[in-house]
């Protein structure tokens, strides 16, 4: 038996989120949890019912009235048996019209031929389980049955008298009400549940609207900033590439120039991609980590390789974000601080983390060339927060003739 308790509201919302199916799932555990409450009770019935046959008159035997008395019982007993153990589920209604006819029939015949004191508990199982499994209507179709047996059978000249038919229609009447009253509270509760899961899902969509929104307004600020202040830039470095070609400038100087008009249109590029990604777009994964790699080595002449150990698997867009734009930081400050020195960057995935390393090493007594210009030492600050925002953790410190960032991820 699945549901002897409350059934579910009779228009259940359809789960649109995790929390939605979560409280939907935890009503049907309330069912259960209920129905197995109900169970012990059919054993209850199905033992007095045993019991009264046993010792009442005529007593079951396997002949004439005896023998009827014996198949009415049987008949009676086997579908609570089943019910109560757990092995006919009875929540379809197909099911659960079968075990009230069952029930009430063999019951009401059972009382008829053999008039005891708990003749009256089988039909009112029967009643009860209509009213708690079935809607409105055909419960009471169903009731209206079994109580229109009762009264044939006291036309038919069961013994018990009209007073006794008619305690065990109120009997009946009122376990209908009590289970309108169970399925009903039941209802509500689930209903009261999905609602708070609605609310819930309503304000955190809300909550992501507002961010959104504030992500937008950010992104446009960017994009009127910095991109356009880049696109200045981009400008004023063809402009200087047109002269130095006109005075015939140094080889030199035109690759120079060559080179940082090429970064200004990737740090456009890069800027666009950070306006897209604050309004909700794609963004950089470690997919992109190759590219990353070649760009730094030929556009700013380091000596920097990649190296993939372990199975490659997908990473949650967030947590490769992080990993790439932590490398990208890395790169830089070894373009800045680490130049003439070997780069090797490392992309591990081992079992249950993946770790990433940006390492460079200068040969043996050769001292570090001084950088073009200080940096704010907000760089590796700002990969340790973007790690720990995905639950990883980044840490950096020298090493034998360099320096080491290593960063690590649980994926």
């Amino acid at each position: 038996m699945s549901d002897l308790a409350p059934g579910p509201p009779d228009s259940v919302p359809v789960p649109v989120s995790p929390r939605m199916a979560a409280a939907l799932a935890e009503a049907a555990e309330r069912r259960t949890r209920r129905t197995r409450r109900l169970r012990p009770v059919l054993w209850l019935i199905l033992a007095a019912v045993a019991v009264q046959s046993l010792v009442a008159d005529p007593a079951p035997g396997w002949q004439g009235t005896h023998l009827a008395v014996t198949l009415l019982l049987i008949g009676c007993l086997l579908p609570l048996a089943a019910v109560a153990s757990g092995r006919w589920h009875v929540a379809s209604p197909g099911a659960c019209v079968l075990f009230c006819l069952l029930v009430g029939g063999f019951g009401i015949a059972l009382g008829a031929v053999q008039p005891s004191s708990v003749a009256v508990l089988p039909p009112s199982v029967a009643v009860l389980t209509a009213f708690l499994v079935l809607r409105r209507g055909p419960a009471l179709a169903v009731g209206a049955v079994v109580v229109g047996a009762l009264i044939a059978a006291e036309a038919a000249g069961a013994d018990g008298g009209a007073e006794y038919v008619v305690s065990q229609v109120l009997f009946c009447a009122v376990l209908a009400l009590m289970a309108v009253s169970m399925r009903q509270a039941g209802a509500s509760e689930e209903r009261a549940s999905l609602l708070l899961a609605q609310l819930e899902d309503a304000r955190e969509a809300e909550a992501e609207a507002v961010a959104l929104a504030e992500r937008t307004r950010i992104a446009q600020e960017l994009h009127d900033v910095l991109a356009q202040t880049l696109s200045g830039l981009a400008v004023q470095v063809q402009a200087a590439r047109r002269m130095a070609r006109r005075d015939e400038a140094g080889q030199d100087l035109q690759d120079l120039l060559d080179r940082a008009g090429k970064q200004v249109k990737e740090g456009l590029g890069d800027a666009r991609r950070a306006v897209g990604a604050l309004r909700g777009r794609s963004v950089p994964s470690l997919d992109r980590l190759p590219e990353l790699v070649e760009r730094y080595r030929v556009d700013l002449e380091i000596d920097v390789t990649l190296t993939v150990t372990g199975t490659r698997r997908p990473l949650p867009p967030e947590t490769g974000l992080a990993l790439y734009r932590g490398a990208q930081e890395a790169l830089t400050n070894a373009a800045r601080y680490a130049r003439g020195a070997r780069t090797a960057v490392t992309l591990s995935y081992g079992d249950g983390r993946t770790v990433l390393t940006v390492e460079d090493r200068r040969t043996a007594g050769a001292p570090p060339e001084p950088p073009p210009f200080e940096g704010s030492g907000l760089g590796l600050k700002g990969i340790r927060e973007r790690l720990a925002a995905v639950g990883g953790t980044a840490s950096a410190g020298p090493v034998d003739d360099g320096w080491s960032v290593r960063m690590e991820v649980p994926a």
